[in-house]
């Protein structure tokens, strides 16, 4: 396939079902780090844009909500090229003074760094599909909800989050799974299936085949750090033709808890 195809959502679904990952890994464990707070960009982005009081005085899930509700407003979505450099002050300050759209990887890439900048562990996560030849993917962004005690699913590009049928919020791993078993699952917790809801379930079952995120995050990774090295899960048995010939540096996984393992929390927690 090319793209998302409406009428291969069923074909999505199964692709996604029958394709799993190992249950042990014969790699050495992953140590991601993120590296939230402590740097003078991180400062500068919570003061310049009062990260604090957008994110509100409300409990921490409805502080992750606010956040990325406000990065969805401030970034509109399109096909456009990443600009250069990529990080959340450079790209907030370019669409104030010139307006114009931003794609998918720069609005995550925003919304990671802004979640740094309150002390949240976040993950930018490449989200891909099977077919080598389809060049449509997508990048979100995924917090750690220390009060759930799993990572949060977070699209800002189109001002998305997932619940199960019972509205709880939902994790990457769990709306793939629920996805592939015809589970329902509510786009922003909306109970009223929509021609909206419909397609983006659909775009996203073609879209979580397999995974690539930086092995640290921090703010302007690309720019800073040298040797990037990104971790990828992949399904038994599935190597893609970029990761086999190995223009990046990339550890490979195929354990699904060992890739998505919760943060390191350091010692005094957030401020």
């Amino acid at each position: 396939m090319f793209g998302y195809l409406p009428e291969f959502k069923s074909y999505y679904k199964q692709l996604v079902k029958y394709a799993e990952f190992e249950p042990t890994t014969s790699g050495d464990m992953v140590n991601f780090t993120y590296r939230t707070e402590n740097s003078e960009e991180l400062f500068q982005l919570r003061q310049k844009y009062d990260l604090k009081k957008v994110a509100g005085d409300g409990d921490e899930v409805s502080q992750i909500l606010n956040l990325m509700q406000w990065v969805s407003e401030k970034l509109e979505h399109g096909d456009e090229m990443v600009p250069e450099p990529c990080h959340a002050l450079h790209v907030l300050d370019k669409v104030e003074r010139e307006s114009g759209k931003v794609n998918c990887y720069t609005i995550a890439t925003v919304l990671q760094e802004v979640y740094l900048s309150m002390g949240f562990c976040s993950r930018r996560v490449h989200c891909r599909p099977y077919d080598a030849y389809d060049q449509d993917s997508h990048v979100v962004t995924l917090v750690y909800s220390t009060t759930l005690q799993k990572w949060l699913y977070m699209d800002a590009s189109w001002g998305t989050f997932i619940t199960n049928k019972n509205g709880e919020l939902i994790s990457l791993t769990e709306f793939r799974s629920h996805l592939a078993n015809d589970l329902e699952v509510r786009i922003n917790g909306d109970e009223q299936s929509s021609e909206w809801s419909e397609y983006y379930t659909g775009y996203m079952a073609k879209n979580l085949f397999w995974f690539m995120t930086p092995m640290e995050s921090k703010y302007n990774y690309e720019v800073v750090e040298k040797n990037k090295t990104y971790a990828v899960l992949l399904p038994k048995y599935y190597e893609p033709f970029e990761v086999r010939e190995g223009k990046q540096k990339y550890h490979v996984m195929r354990n699904e808890e060992m890739f998505w393992s919760s943060p390191y929390i350091l010692q005094g927690g957030r401020k």
